[in-house]
C-alpha cells in the first residue's frame, strides 16, 4: 500500500456519504484522477483548504491492497485561488473552465498541456477577472479544444480556395466561404467575420505565451466567446450546466 504523490488542481467536489467528499484531480502527469477525502483526514493541518474546489495543491493517497479509489492521506495547499470563490462571477466562470476541462480529459491519461492552461486561465481570473473574463473565456475554450485535438481547421476555408471566410461549422471544425455556405444549409453555423476568423486564428495557432496577448473591441470579444461557447458544446455534444449557470449570472 505504497503512497503516491500527486500535484494538481481541485475540479469538481462531491459529497460521499455522511461525512467524505471525492474529489475530481487533474493532475501533473497522471491526468484526471479521483480522490476519496475522509472526514478524518480533512481534519488534519491544511488539508481542509488544499482540497476546496479550484485549489492548487500537492497530494498524499494511496489505495488499499483490494483496489478502489486512490484514498487521501495529507494535502497541502499550493495555491487557494482564493479570490475565484469570492466573486459569482468569477466562481461561475471558473466553475466552467473546470467542468470543461473534466470533459476533455480522461482518468489517468497525462494532460499537462490543458492542467497548464487551466492554470494560467485560473490565474489571471483570480487577479483580474472582471471585464477580461470573456477574452479568458474565449482563449481558455478554443486552446483546450486545440489540446484535446478538437481545434476548428484555420487555413482557410474547407474547399482550399480563397473565397472569403463568412461561417465556422462547429460539428464539422471547418471555416466555409460565401459559395461553401450555401452547400451548409440546414447545418447549424455560426456566421463569423473577419476580425473573428482571425482572432481564433491567432489563438488557436499562437504559442502558449502569446495566446492572451491580443486586442478585441468589447462587442467583438463578447461575440468571440459566444462563438467559442457554440464551438466547444458541438464538439462536446452536450450542453453543460455550468454553463447554463454562466451565462445565468452574466444576465444578472
Amino acid at each position: 500500500m505504497a503512497n503516491i504523490d500527486l500535484r494538481g488542481v481541485v475540479t469538481r467536489e462531491v459529497k460521499y456519504s455522511e461525512n467524505s467528499r471525492i474529489l475530481t484531480v487533474l493532475s501533473k502527469d497522471m491526468g484526471k484522477v479521483s480522490i476519496l477525502a475522509g472526514r478524518s483526514r480533512l481534519s488534519r493541518s491544511g488539508a481542509l483548504i488544499a482540497t476546496q474546489l479550484f485549489c492548487y495543491s500537492d497530494f498524499e493517497v494511496f489505495k488499499n491492497r483490494d483496489g478502489g479509489m486512490l484514498r487521501l492521506n495529507e494535502a497541502e495547499v499550493i495555491e487557494p485561488f482564493a479570490d475565484l470563490r469570492s466573486s459569482l462571477d468569477k466562481m461561475a466562470y471558473a466553475s466552467y473552465f473546470c467542468d470543461v476541462a473534466n470533459h476533455l480529459c480522461y482518468e489517468g491519461t497525462e494532460q499537462n498541456g490543458i492542467l497548464r492552461l487551466l492554470l494560467n486561465t485560473l490565474s489571471k481570473l483570480n487577479k483580474d477577472g472582471g471585464d477580461g473574463a470573456l477574452k479568458l473565456e474565449a482563449v481558455f475554450l478554443l486552446r483546450a479544444l486545440r489540446e484535446a485535438g478538437f481545434a476548428p481547421d484555420c487555413g482557410g476555408c474547407v474547399c482550399g480556395g480563397g473565397g472569403r471566410i463568412k461561417l465556422l461549422c462547429p460539428a464539422d471544425g471547418v471555416f466555409c466561404c460565401e459559395e461553401c455556405a450555401a452547400k451548409k444549409e440546414g447545418k447549424f453555423c455560426i456566421e463569423v467575420n473577419d476580425t473573428i476568423y482571425k482572432a481564433i486564428s491567432y489563438i488557436v495557432t499562437s504559442g502558449d505565451a502569446a495566446a492572451f496577448s491580443f486586442s478585441l473591441g468589447e462587442n467583438s470579444t463578447r461575440y468571440l466567446a459566444e462563438v467559442a461557447e457554440s464551438y466547444m458544446t458541438a464538439q462536446l455534444e452536450k450542453q453543460l450546466k455550468t454553463l447554463e449557470y454562466l451565462k445565468m449570472v452574466r444576465d444578472l
